[in-house]
């Protein structure tokens, strides 16, 4: 595909929408610029992305068959992340068939399974103990060569997941900090069973049980990072949760409920499904609990970071939390977009840089 087919007009605004807003976090995040514009030719209206991304995934799942078949088990399993993130990307916001949806998030959940031992260092499927009967599925990175490293809690948004995250992890580790990626309530594999919990230190509590409970990630060195509506949710646990060591809230609201009216219908079906609300008036009453209202300061050194043209998350929702939030610092990219993705080494190296300075 050309150039000009790939920055063509889209028809359907919400296929629209969603290339203008998160081509830059496809690509960010592991999937290479070639599939992203061949699997958006083959998309007119918003009803195709699904399938379509699911069809591209299918693609990397037949190159690791046979790429196992001939013993090259390397890239039979970089195939297998691969088939992942287009499973994952292809049901993160759609909401409009339920049964596709939850077909793309298992694949998402299987093909990874099957490669993550070539990230590198790799991956270690774990769960958080959280109500009875009821885990928190998690992936879980030990940097090489560290003995008792501190650990890094990172947390997803409204629809990014815990195997979509390992790019960002890998900064982290290479500075020698281990990476406890969780799908919290309503996200990824635990939205099926648990809704969106404004009150967020409930399960950043849960995780850093989990990591005292253990003996080779040292517990006094827990940091904690999030982004987009993770970004919130690591901010309202900071504030709450006084064994960390110190956090980070990329892209996050102040108060969702008060960017409702300007968020993507994409984002607001989401939550209104992840949030169990039965329309869109009652998924904004449940946006505004997720709020920091009330809430004074945190209490351990915290970095807002933020894109001041940001679409989704404005950047006056960043202002709001500095001047609201005793004990927060903002770093600003003049010319960032949601989570910062146009700008990702810049921001994210910035960051992996921070916490190991707070982290020791």
């Amino acid at each position: 595909m050309t150039t000009s087919e790939a920055s063509s007009p889209v028809a359907d605004p919400r296929v629209a929408a969603a290339k203008v807003h998160w081509m830059a976090r496809f690509v960010t995040n592991g999937v290479d610029l070639g599939t992203f514009q061949a699997t958006l030719a083959r998309i007119d209206r918003w009803e195709q992305w699904c399938e379509q991304w699911s069809e591209s995934g299918r693609e990397f799942e037949r190159m690791a068959a046979a790429a196992e078949a001939a013993d090259n088990r390397v890239t039979a399993g970089q195939a297998w992340v691969r088939a992942a993130l287009c499973y994952h990307f292809g049901k993160f916001v759609f909401m409009d068939d339920p049964r596709q949806q939850r077909a793309a998030s298992d694949r998402t959940v299987e093909c990874f399974a099957r490669g993550m031992w070539t990230l590198e260092p790799p991956a270690e499927r774990v769960e958080i103990p959280y109500r009875p009967g009821i885990g928190l599925p998690a992936l879980l990175r030990r940097p090489a060569g560290v003995v008792h490293p501190p650990v890094v809690i990172m947390v997803p948004g409204l629809d990014s997941v815990k195997e979509e995250m390992q790019s960002s992890a890998d900064l982290f580790l290479r500075r020698g900090m281990a990476t406890l990626i969780v799908d919290g309530p309503g996200q990824g594999e635990s939205e099926y069973a648990l809704p969106i919990e404004p009150a967020y230190e409930r399960p950043v509590t849960a995780m850093v049980d989990w990591i005292e409970a253990g003996s080779d990630l040292d517990a006094a060195r827990i940091g904690l990072f999030g982004v987009s509506l993770g970004g919130y949710y690591a901010v309202r646990a900071a504030a709450r949760e006084s064994r960390l060591r110190a956090a980070i809230g990329l892209a996050g609201p102040h108060t969702f409920g008060d960017v409702w009216d300007g968020l993507t219908s994409l984002t607001r079906a989401a939550f209104q499904t992840r949030s169990r609300s039965r329309s869109d008036e009652e998924a904004r009453g449940r946006a505004s609990e997720l709020t920091l209202t009330g809430i004074e300061r945190v209490q351990c050194p915290t970095l807002i970071v933020h894109g001041r043209l940001d679409g989704i998350i404005p950047f006056s929702e960043a202002e709001r939390i500095v001047e609201g939030v005793a004990g927060v610092t903002l770093a600003a990219y003049d010319h960032g977009n949601h989570g910062v993705t146009n700008q990702a080494f810049e921001s994210r190296t910035m960051m992996a840089d921070w916490l190991k300075r707070e982290l020791g």
